[in-house]
């Protein structure tokens, strides 16, 4: 009896050990940033192979890049997949700079950059109103730290110096008596405000680069990406300040979308070959509130491939508000919709599907259900509100590289995003030495950035060589209807209902970018990269029919960086 029992408790220990083991191959545990080059390498390397897709759940850890790739067959792969293969294998499975050998490893980088950006119309003068952006613009300086113990724990920092998102030479607007944010900021709030139309003198300027001079224009929000990640070969927590993005579409995801710089959460994921599951808590500023108030998104996802050409995700996500922490809220596994707090709660829920119905090509979408009347629900003075998106890619190997072609379409109704009590908006503060303005909250949607009332389209051709560069045209199309983030709606009464471009004036937007990068390498990593972009913007009458005159501007940017 009592060896049958001690052979149970070895047993046990064993499984444990097995589970919680590091990787031999490098630091598992280590969060790849969003901007590095193997999530776009992995979407055609799965394209390639006629695989559905990799994980929409990103970012990954090397461990998980490392059972993605796992999943293709190497061998069976032709020249040009294979050497796409080998370059992702390369970065996944790269250990830190330092190793020592009692498992401590450490990285330490410092990343130079040159950008100059001209463009010819001055009228273009908002972040928004620029292609690449301040999210996309790289800081003068960064400096980048790793640290990991064996591959179990990891922790990452960074220190940048470069331009903020405004300066001490802009003159801010503010929510005055007329100014509510949905249901975000109420009216008369005094706050200064950032959004995508204000004015702001860096991108006025025909010429402006980001060697910065002066230290009154430093970004203050600094470390953009602070991570703390334990994990193993099949689940990772992590409490990060990083950016983060479910789904694939290249226009905007619904739930949460990498065109914003960072979110702030706490995240914990398991998976396996045919299965993800994600929990997550994404903590948001609320230095906006005249009362002490806390505001989380409460979100969790499950990811399916039950077949190899095929994989979707559901989930369920919900924006908590409220002025106190309710801990029964905070347990992932219940349907958090049930818990029937319409003053603390906004729900959306959420699906995404690809397919690959031969290597080469897929289809994918994603749908967003923000509101709707269930069966027996009774007259439900809630309008309905829903976003869908819908692409194909298709990619074949060409010379030495890949060549990828997209198109994508995508809708959100009016009231997306929007409700009466707790909505899906953004505001968070960046800091600036603007002699009325030290801390402005910047404005934003935390799904597609385009918000609710809004058509685009979008189309891509990429050609890419592994390790080598990059050449891509882009093309998208905006109809943005009147619905945006200072648009006073109610709930159970709206003039836009659940009809698309209610008002008079539909606005429009244009962009066309021809954009290139060249990895030159030597002992560093150095890469030099440059676009143009040409963009108009203006509207469109519906009682007239008629375009109102397009204001037109042409963007450069040019820009190389070193890594030492």
């Amino acid at each position: 009896m009592r060896t049958a029992f001690l052979k149970r408790i070895v047993l046990c220990l064993g499984v444990f050990i097995a589970f919680v083991l590091p990787l031999p191959a490098s630091v598992g545990a280590q969060v790849i940033p969003l901007a590095s080059s193997v999530y776009e390498d992995m979407d055609l390397l799965y394209l390639l192979a006629g695989k559905g897709t990799p994980s929409g759940s990103r970012p990954w850890t090397k461990a998980e890049a490392q059972a993605i790739l796992g999943s293709v067959r190497k061998e069976s792969l032709q020249a040009v997949a294979h050497s796409l293969y080998t370059s992702i294998q390369k970065k996944v499975e790269a250990p830190l700079r330092w190793n020592f050998s009692d498992g401590f490893s450490l990285s330490a980088y410092a990343d130079v950059s040159v950008e100059n950006y001209i463009h010819s119309n001055s009228e273009f003068s908002s972040y928004g109103a620029w292609d690449y952006s301040y999210v996309d613009r790289k800081p003068l300086v960064r400096l980048r730290l790793d640290m990991a113990v064996s591959d179990f724990f990891y922790t990452y920092s960074d220190l940048q110096y470069g331009y903020g998102l405004h300066t001490k030479d802009d003159t801010l607007d503010y929510l005055d008596a007329n100014d509510s944010v949905g249901a975000l900021i109420p009216a008369n709030s005094g706050l200064y405000y950032v959004d995508e139309n204000t004015k702001l003198v860096q991108y006025e300027k025909w010429y402006a680069n980001n060697i910065i001079t002066s230290t009154t224009h430093i970004d203050f929000q600094t470390p953009k990406r602070s991570v703390i990640s334990l994990g193993s070969e099949r689940w990772n927590a992590t409490f990060s300040r990083d950016r983060i993005s479910w789904g694939n579409s290249k226009i905007g995801n619904f739930i949460l979308d990498d065109h914003v710089d960072f979110h702030e959460y706490l995240r914990f994921t398991t998976y396996s070959e045919y299965f993800k599951y994600e929990a997550l808590v994404v903590f948001f500023d609320t230095y906006h509130a005249s009362t002490s108030i806390l505001r989380m998104l409460l979100a969790h996802r499950l990811e399916f491939r039950p077949w190899s050409k095929v994989s979707f995700a559901v989930s369920e996500n919900v924006m908590y508000q409220d002025d106190k922490l309710d801990l029964r809220f905070l347990n992932p596994s219940f349907i958090f919709h049930n818990l029937n707090e319409r003053n603390k709660f906004n729900a959306i829920a959420h699906i995404e599907l690809a397919y690959v119905p031969f290597a080469g090509f897929r289809l994918y979408g994603q749908f967003a259900l923000d509101q709707a009347v269930a069966p027996n629900e009774g007259d439900n003075p809630e309008l309905p509100a829903w976003g869908m998106s819908l692409g194909a890619d298709y990619a074949a190997a060409f010379a030495q590289g890949v060549l990828q072609s997209s198109i994508e379409a995508s809708m959100t109704l009016p009231h997306m995003y929007r409700r009466d009590i707790v909505d899906f908006l953004m505001a968070r503060r960046y800091a600036g030495l603007n002699t009325n303005a030290w801390n402005a909250v910047k404005l934003d949607y935390i799904g597609s950035p385009y918000g609710g009332d809004a058509l685009v389209l979008h189309a891509r051709t990429l050609y890419k060589v592994a390790d080598e560069g990059s050449l891509s045209l882009a093309v998208t199309g905006v109809l943005k209807g009147g619905v945006d983030m200072f648009t006073v709606l109610d709930d159970s009464s709206s003039e836009y209902g659940t009809t698309m471009f209610s008002d008079d004036v539909i606005h429009t937007s244009f962009i066309a970018t021809l954009a290139g990068a060249l990895d030159v390498g030597f002992s560093t990593a150095w890469q030099v990269y440059a676009q143009v972009s040409v963009l108009a913007k203006g509207s469109y009458l519906q009682s007239q029919q008629a375009f109102n005159p397009h204001t037109w501007d042409v963007q450069f940017v040019m820009g190389t960086t070193f890594s030492f």
